[in-house]
């Protein structure tokens, strides 16, 4: 029987075979570019990289590659029987598993700032946004100098969070009830508050509204907060370093991860990334006593 693995890498829906595995999406962490799948502890994060589908633990750094990889790491099957299995999805002899249980359709990511740009000329400057509110932040911390200008509403009611490069706003991140996707042509660099000049302090999330929460609950008047909205890149690590470094008043970093393996992953690849640059101030963790909880999820319970 001849296999072709180059087409199974590239033909088979690899969210929908990880469905068929046991694996669910979390639409909280996921994004159109970027879909995050959860079976258990493990935790995948699955992609497109130009025709080919792709992913990563977000647990271990060995454990990431095609469909082939996948499997191979979840199963107990030869790269034979893998190719059989395989081989029988694309000539329709596989059971699959319910449309809702997986994405149809991943979107690969290619910059185009002139679509950023039309985008955002389209948005205004939040005031109020059902779904932050529904998640426990006020409309009065939205209306704080710290936030102005650095949270938005497209026309459908979306909260976005725009993105910066050198050059300005490059990326939008879109949050409602039903929406955690970034627009189509954005890089992703980080989302962050406004600074003052009194502040020593930078606190680093994962999420946006993390940061929101962090916020409302200690009030630290002498901080910038930062997101990397989702799990962080190489070139968000840089910029973080840089960032870090160039900043001389800065006293003080506090990553606010979630407590979860996620968590414990982005904290080390930020320790690592500090650690390459001159920064000598203070570096803490403040993660959630909760194992599995994030910090709105420790805001929305404090409230009746």
């Amino acid at each position: 029987m001849q296999l072709d693995y180059s087409r199974f890498k590239q033909e088979i829906n690899l969210t929908q075979y990880a469905a068929h595995l046991g694996y669910e999406v979390d639409r909280k962490k996921s994004t159109r570019s970027s879909i995050a799948m959860r079976s258990g502890a493990d935790k995948v994060i699955i992609s497109r990289r130009g025709a080919i589908w792709v992913y990563f633990s977000v647990s271990d750094d060995q454990d990431n590659g095609t469909i082939i990889e996948f499997a191979q790491n979840r199963t107990n099957k030869t790269i034979f029987e893998i190719g059989k299995e395989l081989n029988s999805w694309l000539n329709g002899g596989a059971t699959l598993p319910e449309p809702k249980s997986y994405v149809a359709d991943v979107t690969e990511q290619e910059y185009d700032p002139e679509r950023i740009k039309r985008i955002f000329g389209r948005c205004r400057p939040v005031t109020e946004q059902d779904y932050i509110e529904s998640r426990g932040v006020t409309r009065a911390l939205l209306s704080l100098q710290r936030f102005t200008g650095r949270i938005f509403l497209d026309r459908y009611q979306n909260a976005v969070f725009p993105h910066y490069n050198v050059k300005g706003i490059c990326g939008l991140e879109f949050k409602n009830i039903d929406a955690c996707y970034f627009a189509r042509g954005s890089e992703k660099t980080l989302w962050r508050s406004n600074r003052k000049a009194e502040d020593d302090t930078l606190i680093i999330s994962e999420a946006v509204l993390d940061g929101l929460s962090y916020h409302q609950i200690f009030n630290n008047e002498k901080a910038l907060y930062a997101a990397t909205g989702g799990g962080m890149s190489p070139e968000q690590a840089g910029l973080i370093r840089d960032f870090a470094q160039n900043w001389d008043s800065l006293k003080k970093i506090i990553l606010i991860t979630d407590n979860d393996q996620g968590g414990d992953k982005l904290t080390a690849r930020v320790l690592a990334a500090i650690g390459e640059g001159t920064f000598s101030g203070e570096v803490i963790r403040h993660s959630p006593e909760r194992q599995g909880e994030d910090w709105n999820d420790v805001l929305t319970a404090s409230q009746p």
